[in-house]
């Protein structure tokens, strides 16, 4: 699998960054993880929009599917007829604001209840602790997997889910410089702390905030994790 940063803003866009959006790649199939603001713009220059097969969304704040709207409106206007599957927790669809045309472009699904077949990947999800109904997601390739957390504080499903995954794409939102509800985010330690519980063999950290100071959350992870460390910037390509 190929995975492409194509936003990775947490909370608001911030002068670089689009907010989260991640591709993964494989076997000519293009999954999109999340939506989130701004991210319809610069999905553009890594794959056409039209073309991608499937969407999961971890949640329904607005930094993580608002650009679901444009990016239904756009294969509308091209004439896509085949609905866009997008697996999301029960009830995201009804937060999200709907333009004309959009019913027919999208094809909301729930979660599925174990592992499932999605073209070519496995995904599977595990519910996570959040300010609302939220989940990880896992995706598998042959021997290849990667987990993202979305937007989760530190729970056992999550960890179970990230069990001796590859690639650990995991947020990073709350930080001394960034407060965040420790209920809903985790710190760069924590992320950290999760990876190596998880035996994840790379770890991304993602969903910062554009206030944040990156080195210092990158410095807080590698305290904790001696694997391999990322800090998820935007065009960022990782082979899982």
């Amino acid at each position: 699998m190929i995975l492409t940063v194509v936003g990775c803003a947490g909370t608001v866009p911030g002068p670089e960054a689009a907010c989260s959006c991640y591709l993964l790649e494989h076997g000519g199939f293009r999954l999109l993880l999340d939506a989130g603001t701004g991210a319809l713009g610069p999905l553009q220059r890594f794959a056409d929009p039209c073309a991608i097969d499937a969407v999961v969304i971890s949640h329904r704040h607005r930094d993580h599917c608002s650009d679901l709207v444009p990016l239904a409106y756009l294969r509308d206007r091209r004439g896509v007829t085949a609905p866009l599957p997008v697996i999301a927790p029960a009830g995201t669809e009804a937060h999200v604001a709907a333009p004309s045309g959009y019913a027919r472009a999208l094809d909301w699904r729930e979660p599925p209840a174990g592992p499932s077949g999605l073209g070519p990947l496995t995904i599977e999800t595990a519910p996570v602790r959040h300010s609302v109904p939220a989940q990880a997601v896992r995706v598998t390739a042959g021997s290849a997997s990667l987990t993202y957390s979305g937007d989760s504080g530190e729970c056992a499903e999550l960890l179970e889910l990230a069990r001796g995954t590859d690639v650990l794409l995991c947020e990073a939102a709350a930080a001394v410089d960034t407060p965040g509800s420790a209920a809903a985010h985790l710190t760069p330690t924590q992320a950290a702390h999760l990876a190596e519980e998880a035996g994840a063999a790379h770890l991304v950290l993602t969903h910062l905030r554009p206030w944040a100071d990156p080195m210092t959350a990158l410095r807080e992870a590698r305290e904790s994790y001696d694997g391999p460390l990322t800090l998820a910037t935007p065009g960022l390509r990782l082979i899982a």
